[in-house]
C-alpha cells in the first residue's frame, strides 16, 4: 500500500493565496507550520509570510521575494525569487485557502503517524525482550504523536498587527467627524441597523447604498441581499428614478450569494477575497459592505452571542483592518423596546446601532448605541415620491444648532473647518458647545452654502 504524504498543489496553492489575499495570508500562518511543507522554499516563504504578518507590513510578491532572500547565498537568492514568481503566477481563490490548508495539515499529521509507527517498530526490534522497558518506550512514542496534533492550534504561530507610531498617531483629529453617508454611517466603522417586520430598513439601505454608488465621491458599495429577487430590485431602482442608461457599475450587488458563512474563518476569507478583489479594481475607492440580513449571513444561531462574537473575530475585524465601512441589517425583537432579535451580544461588534422606525412622512433612525460621541441621538428622513428619495428634514437637527451655525459665522469659521477647530474658536468668546452640537452646525453651514450656489 502507498500512501501520499504530501499534497504538493495544496501547499503551492496556499502559499499563492497569500501573496495575494491578507486574510488568506493570517490563516495561513495560523494554522500552518514549517514542517507542513516539503519542499525547503515553501518553508522559506511560508517563514516569510509569518514575519511580514507579525510585523504588520503588507505581503505580496515583491515584499516576500525580498524577505525570503534577505540573507541567502546569490544562487539561493535567486531560485527562491523564481519560486515567489511562479507563486504568483498561480491562478487560486483566495476563498479555498482552508481547504488548501485541511489538505496541508491532514498530510502532515499523516506522516507524523507514519514516523511514529516507524520509531514503534525500531523500539520493538531492539527491545531485546525488555517487555516493561518496551511499554514504557511506547507510551512516550505515542503520547508524543498524538500531543504535537492535539496541539495545533496552540503551537501555531502568534500573528499581530503594527504597532501605534505614537510621533504620528496624533497628527490626526480624532474627533472630527467623518461621515460616509452624512449622519448615518461613519467610515471605516461597524453599523447594526435594525427594524421590525416591513418597516423599510432594506429599502431605505438601497436608496443609500445606489446614491452612495452615484455620487460624486469615490465610493464603491458591496450589498450582500440574502432575501430579495430580481423583480424586487428591479421595482425598487426604477422607483428610485434608476434605470438602463444609469451608471450602477461601482454598486456590487450580490443578490442571494453563496458566500460560505460569515461567522467562520471561511467566509470570511471569502468576502474578504471579493472586497480585495473590488478594491484592486477601484485602488482609490472606499468600500462600504451592506450585509442584508445578518441572520441568513452566518451559520449559529441567532440567539447565541457566539454567532456574533464569531461573526466579528472572523470578518468584523477584518473589515475594520481594511478601514471599510459596513453594515449588518437585522430584525427587530418581538418587543421592540429591548432592542434586535436574539441576544444582546448583537451590539458588540459594532460601533454603531441604528434602530429605524416609520414616521408619518418618512422613517427616523433612533440611536441605541454609539462608541463615538459625534453621532446624533436621533436622524429623521422624509420619504418623497417621484422619484423615491429619502430627505433629512431640516428640522431634526440637535438643540442649538442654528445658534451655533451663527457663532460660527460671526467668527468667521471657514466651512471646512473640523471641529476642534471650531470649538477652540467658540471658546475665545466663551460659548463652548457640546461635540455633537458643533459638528451639527458646521454640517448646517456646509449644506446651506449649497444649497446658495
Amino acid at each position: 500500500m502507498t500512501f501520499e504524504i504530501h499534497d504538493l498543489q495544496a501547499e503551492e496553492a496556499a502559499l499563492a493565496a497569500a501573496l495575494t489575499n491578507p486574510a488568506a495570508g493570517a490563516y495561513l500562518v495560523e494554522h500552518c507550520r514549517e514542517k507542513d511543507f516539503q519542499r525547503g522554499d515553501g518553508r522559506c516563504v511560508l517563514r516569510a509570510v509569518a514575519e511580514l504578518h507579525a510585523a504588520g507590513r503588507p505581503v505580496d510578491p515583491v515584499t516576500v521575494s525580498t524577505t525570503v532572500c534577505s540573507g541567502a547565498e546569490e544562487d539561493d537568492a535567486q531560485r527562491l525569487t523564481d519560486y515567489v514568481a511562479h507563486l504568483s503566477e498561480r491562478f487560486v481563490v483566495g476563498a479555498n485557502v482552508s481547504e488548501y490548508v485541511a489538505s496541508i495539515v491532514g498530510h502532515s499529521a499523516k506522516r507524523r503517524a507514519i514516523l511514529a509507527g516507524q520509531a514503534i517498530s525500531e523500539a520493538a526490534l531492539g527491545a531485546n525482550g525488555d517487555v516493561a522497558g518496551l511499554s514504557g518506550i511506547l507510551e512516550g512514542i505515542t503520547a508524543e504523536a498524538v500531543q504535537e496534533m492535539r496541539g495545533r492550534s496552540a503551537a501555531a504561530p502568534a500573528s499581530g498587527g503594527a504597532f501605534i507610531d505614537w510621533p504620528t498617531f496624533w497628527d490626526r483629529d480624532y474627533d472630527e467627524a467623518e461621515w460616509v453617508y452624512p449622519d448615518v454611517l461613519a467610515r471605516g466603522r461597524g453599523h447594526a441597523l435594525y427594524a421590525s417586520h416591513k418597516m423599510g430598513k432594506s429599502l431605505f439601505m438601497l436608496y443609500v447604498a445606489a446614491e452612495l454608488a452615484t455620487g460624486s465621491e469615490p465610493i464603491v458599495v458591496v450589498y450582500l441581499d440574502y432575501e430579495m429577487t430580481a423583480a424586487d430590485i428591479v421595482d425598487r431602482l426604477e422607483d428610485m428614478g434608476y434605470g438602463p442608461d444609469s451608471d450602477l457599475s461601482r454598486l456590487l450587488y450580490a443578490l442571494l450569494p453563496t458566500l460560505p458563512p460569515l461567522d467562520t474563518a471561511t467566509g470570511a476569507v471569502a468576502l474578504t477575497d471579493l472586497v480585495d478583489r473590488a478594491q484592486k479594481r477601484w485602488p482609490s475607492h472606499h468600500l462600504v459592505v451592506i450585509v442584508d440580513t445578518i441572520g441568513r449571513a452566518v451559520r449559529g444561531e441567532e440567539n447565541s452571542a457566539d454567532t456574533f462574537q464569531d461573526f466579528y473575530a472572523h470578518t468584523g475585524i477584518e473589515l475594520k483592518r481594511r478601514g471599510i465601512t459596513w453594515v449588518r441589517l437585522d430584525h427587530g425583537g418581538k418587543d421592540p423596546t429591548r432592542g434586535q432579535r436574539g441576544t444582546s451580544a448583537k451590539g458588540d461588534d459594532v460601533d454603531v446601532v441604528w434602530k429605524l422606525t416609520r414616521t408619518e412622512s418618512g422613517v427616523c433612525l433612533h440611536r441605541d448605541f454609539a462608541r463615538m460621541p459625534w453621532v446624533s441621538e436621533r436622524v429623521t428622513f422624509g420619504l418623497t415620491e417621484g422619484p423615491l428619495a429619502y430627505r433629512r428634514l431640516a428640522d431634526d437637527w440637535p438643540a442649538g444648532t442654528g445658534e451655533c451655525a451663527n457663532l460660527l459665522d460671526r467668527l468667521g469659521v471657514p466651512l471646512v473647518a473640523c471641529a476642534r477647530e471650531a470649538q477652540a474658536a467658540l471658546r475665545t468668546i466663551d460659548e463652548g458647545r457640546r461635540k455633537q452640537v458643533i459638528v451639527a452646525a458646521l454640517r448646517w453651514r456646509r449644506d446651506r452654502a449649497e444649497g446658495d450656489s
